[in-house]
């Protein structure tokens, strides 16, 4: 455990499931030349301190802060703009998805997986539509948590097939449109997102670089006004409702 990392209050998990970490992503410590930052959030100190030894013993990741309320938290992220927050729902002071949205304005580069004991299809919803990359729910081991984390900081969707099976049909009753201003390789890369491919697959299947690809998908979510790939996927599902019924 890094002695600089403050604390503030912390929540129970006896394990996190971040979903299905894209396969064919480089998650381990050669992916980034600085360690991934991150800033946990939960008011439940005993795990929020297990959750931070199991992130600080790796080579590649360092937790910067932890505090147990949706205010520290805000004033946590402003203060170290951490690479991943990992946002607990149930807090003192609110909820998480509640107050992800204002997480991002103060940070606008973190990228915040949301960890919830509750899965519920309002819960994932709310958390995709606020900018989530991804929703951890409480039950599985400490190193499912770490590379939910990297996956994330590589700019990843963390949520299982299963999971975002079932919230295609809310997905899609949302009212965006694809832009008409999407190249045509730009909707070619938001198929494969919508297929669930990772960064390292769609590179593949498109025959260019990771990074160009990257820029593909950075360029489909500006356009679009989606904060995450997750509520890109969730447009792009609208489109398609909408050509079934044409």
């Amino acid at each position: 455990m890094q002695s600089g990392v403050r604390r503030e209050a912390c929540d129970p998990m006896s394990g996190v499931d971040p979903g299905a970490v894209p396969a064919g992503e480089p998650h381990g410590a050669g992916s980034h030349t600085r360690p991934i930052t991150v800033v946990i959030v939960d008011d439940h100190l005993l795990v929020a301190d297990s959750i931070a030894a199991a992130l600080d013993a790796t080579d590649d990741i360092t937790v910067l802060d932890i505090a147990g309320t949706c205010a520290a938290g805000l004033a946590a992220v402003a203060r170290h703009s951490p690479a991943v927050l990992l946002l607990d729902q149930r807090l003192p002071d609110g909820l998480g998805t509640s107050v992800l949205a204002d997480m991002l304005v103060a940070s606008p580069g973190t990228k915040v997986l949301l960890v919830t004991a509750v899965d519920s299809d309002d819960v994932l919803m709310n958390a995709i539509e606020a900018g989530a990359v991804g929703v951890i729910t409480k039950g599985k081991r400490a190193m499912s948590l770490v590379a939910a984390v990297r996956a994330a900081a590589n700019d990843e969707p963390v949520i299982t097939p299963d999971v975002l099976r079932r919230l295609m049909p809310r997905m899609g009753q949302r009212g965006k449109r694809v832009s008409d201003t999407l190249t045509s390789r730009e909707r070619e890369v938001l198929d494969l997102l919508v297929a669930g491919k990772s960064t390292a697959e769609l590179a593949q299947a498109l025959f260019v670089a990771p990074a160009t690809a990257r820029n593909h998908i950075q360029s489909i979510m500006h356009k679009l006004g989606a904060h995450s790939r997750l509520e890109a996927v969730a447009i792009a599902n609208q489109r398609t409702h909408w050509a079934d019924h044409d």
